[in-house]
């Protein structure tokens, strides 16, 4: 019967975790020490007070992406996300599968690779909010611990229960929210509104253009989850495969990799207008 009840209690938790968007704030906390190579400058007093006013409101579950969870303010205006961890990168990592991450082969080899892929996460955002801030509305980003920053955000989850959490101890980035582009482009083209739709394509061509001529591409090429528009302003949602390449700032090297990353966007004007694909096909050729 005790076996029956804790089986039973750990498919209900299951279900519950599932519900709730697979979120679980302690999936947030690291358990790693500061590193000085991702040591972020001090906030300026006017950045302070602008995340101040970004958070004096709550925070509201929207997504559990590939590494971060992202909520979303109550004015709608900003995205928080919190850096997902490994079990074993967590904050009182050693009572998750205390022995076999020092005598499993197989937990060792997943433990190098998920610490090979923390600082490739990490290194990108640090990409972003230094050289790619247009591009990806990235407004704020805290890496390491510190005992500096006292502030907190208090976030909402699926079921309505409320979070405080410090953010001297989690890795955080603040960015304006976008609309994903596809749906913001389709509610164009409902209202007939083609120059505003037409301005959108142009910017999201030439957000991956200036980033390329920056020494930048992203190793997602995915558009539908992550990329989006503010106003016509086209920016990069997902910042976790941002990399430095110094030869994608050469003309024969972008201009295919534009059209590389820009092939779902012409499929989906192929299928919905083909004003905005002339258009599209147009901007491409003056590259």
């Amino acid at each position: 019967m005790l076996l029956f009840f804790v089986g039973a209690l750990k498919g209900i938790d299951r279900l519950f975790f599932k519900r709730n968007g697979m979120f679980c704030v302690w999936h947030i906390y690291p358990s790693r020490s500061k590193v000085m190579e991702w040591e972020m400058p001090t906030l300026s007093s006017h950045q302070e007070k602008h995340l101040d006013e970004i958070l004096n409101q709550k925070f509201h579950y929207l997504a559990k992406g590939a590494h971060c969870f992202a909520f979303v303010s109550d004015d709608e205006k900003y995205v928080i996300k919190f850096h997902r961890f490994a079990s074993h990168l967590r904050s009182l990592a050693w009572l998750s599968r205390p022995f076999s991450y020092h005598f499993s082969e197989e937990r060792k080899a997943i433990k190098k690779y998920n610490l090979i892929q923390l600082d490739y996460r990490l290194r990108s955002y640090v990409h972003c909010y230094e050289e790619l801030k247009e591009e990806t509305g990235i407004l704020f980003l805290h890496i390491n611990p510190t005992k500096s920053l006292h502030r907190s955000a208090v976030l909402v989850d699926r079921t309505g229960v409320e979070y405080r959490v410090p953010l001297d101890q989690v890795v955080f980035i603040v960015q304006r929210k976008a609309s994903l582009i596809y749906p913001f482009l389709e509610k164009l083209i409902e209202e007939k509104q083609f120059s505003k739709a037409k301005s959108a394509v142009s910017h999201l061509i030439q957000l991956i253009v200036s980033r390329s001529q920056k020494g930048f591409i992203d190793n997602d090429l995915i558009l539908s989850r992550n990329y989006g528009l503010l106003d016509d302003q086209a920016v990069q949602i997902d910042l976790g495969d941002t990399v430095k390449n110094e030869e994608i700032k050469k003309r024969e090297k972008y201009v295919p990799y534009v059209e590389e990353m820009t092939a779902g966007l012409k499929k989906w004007l192929t299928e919905h207008c083909a004003e905005l694909l002339d258009h599209y096909q147009q901007e491409l050729d003056n590259l």
